[in-house]
């Protein structure tokens, strides 16, 4: 027998003995508290997830999902010992976790919707405290009040800010929670806010243009800009979809705006982008005279709402056409919806002006799969737009497989989709990059 297969004195034993009871009585005493992230998995679909866990006087725990947009979601009859239970309950259906915690993992089963799963987690942290610091903040748009997060770094100093600009519809401050809590652990100041009319913010995004909520969106720039926490060059803006039109309105001609990162979103005159999401979506169901017929009447009801113009001969087109396979795929309003007041507000707004104002640097970041916004049109649009004005600093990025989320579809039907690779980490270390 060699040396190094020599039996080890009894005191070696000992010693090993006892850093293993240290560390068993340590975890032990740790019981469920911290932070833990891992996966779920179901068939051959991975779901990547955190949960925080605390136990004591108020026993509770809070579920992230950033891939499905779930930030801190409470979870409920959270049971912790050696055996652990909680419980997700969403708008359909409630997600049950059974487990078993052994030291610094948890590992166990989930079922939801009578289909069951794996979940292992590991613990990260044994505090749930987060490394910034999250204050409510108020400000205004002319007589518009709104009302935001900011999520602020407990590093000392001041830090590169972000403000993110809404998408369509009636986003909240939750809309973005994942992706600015994602950069606030990275050293990013991240406002996020709700919408006028949503949440804690006044008046109505309904009856409101692209350029009052550009406007909204420049009050928040300005409030990040006076923070003391924040490196007034190094602020910026990020807007996805609806937010990515509005981007180049909210920087143009604005000193407070650094840099700007657009994601899928359009450039031209706001309707061609509802033109061309109708356009794909019929195409996928119809062909030939039924879908250039289909085109045409929604082409004709774009038309008459963006113009204001008499909707008499809609009307009777609408009628002629009612009985035909895809009328029903168009979901034309009634004359008492308040989409038309909307549509005549934003159908013709044009940011081609605003982008060709443009003179800081860019991240153009677009879904390859993406349905609603034409990438490659878009993209060559922007480009070449900016290089006839600026000298601009452009980084495209095209998310292999992504849709107009930025994610990709899951691998089989019982999965869930998640994030493009590389996404969101490519907009923290393209804010790095720029001073």
């Amino acid at each position: 027998m060699t040396s190094a297969h020599k039996r080890r004195p009894a005191h070696a034993f000992a010693l090993t003995a006892m850093l293993l009871a240290i560390s068993a009585a340590a975890s032990a005493q740790r019981g469920a508290t911290g932070r833990w992230e891992g996966s779920m998995r179901r068939g051959t679909s991975s779901l990547s997830i955190a949960v925080d866990l605390s136990e004591g006087t108020s026993t509770r725990g809070f579920f992230t999902a950033g891939d499905l947009g779930a930030m801190d979601v409470p979870l409920k009859n959270v049971q912790l010992g050696p055996r652990v239970h909680w419980e997700l309950v969403g708008d359909q259906s409630t997600a049950m976790f059974t487990g078993r915690i052994s030291g610094d993992s948890i590992g166990g089963t989930f079922t939801e919707g009578g289909t069951k799963g794996v979940f292992r987690l590991h613990r990260v942290s044994a505090s749930t405290a987060k490394p910034y610091t999250s204050s409510v903040v108020h400000f205004a748009n002319g007589s518009v009040a709104l009302s935001g997060t900011v999520l602020s770094p407990r590093t000392p100093g001041r830090h590169p800010a972000v403000v993110f600009i809404h998408g369509s519809g009636a986003e909240g401050r939750w809309a973005n929670g994942y992706v600015a809590d994602c950069l606030a652990r990275h050293g990013v100041v991240a406002l996020i806010y709700d919408k006028r009319g949503v949440g804690e913010s006044a008046g109505d995004w309904k009856t409101s243009t692209l350029d009052d909520l550009a406007g909204d969106a420049r009050a928040a720039v300005h409030l990040l800009a006076g923070r003391a926490d924040v490196e007034v060059r190094r602020v910026g803006v990020y807007g996805h979809s609806q937010g990515g039109f509005i981007a180049p309105m909210v920087a143009a001609k604005n000193p407070d705006v650094r840099w700007i990162i657009d994601a899928d979103g359009n450039i031209g005159p706001a309707y061609e982008q509802d033109l061309f999401r109708v356009g794909t979506a019929l195409a996928k169901r119809f062909s030939g005279q039924a879908l250039r017929d289909a085109l045409s009447l929604y082409r004709e009801f774009v038309d008459v709402a963006r113009d204001g113009l008499p909707r008499d001969q809609l009307h009777a087109d609408e009628a002629k056409n009612r009985s035909a396979v895809w009328y029903d795929a168009l979901a034309l309003p009634d004359d008492q919806d308040w989409i038309w007041n909307w549509y005549r507000g934003i159908g013709n707004v044009d940011n081609r002006s605003a982008w060709a104002a443009i003179d800081v640097p860019m991240l153009l970041l677009y879904g390859e799969r993406d349905e609603l916004v034409p990438p490659r049109q878009s993209i060559e649009t922007i480009s070449r737009l900016l290089a006839a004005n600026h000298d601009t600093a452009i980084t495209v990025r095209v998310l292999d497989g992504a849709d107009h989320a930025l994610r990709v579809a899951p691998a089989d039907r019982s999965g869930w989709p998640h994030y493009a690779d590389g996404y969101p980490m490519l907009i923290v270390d393209w804010i790095e990059r720029h001073e």
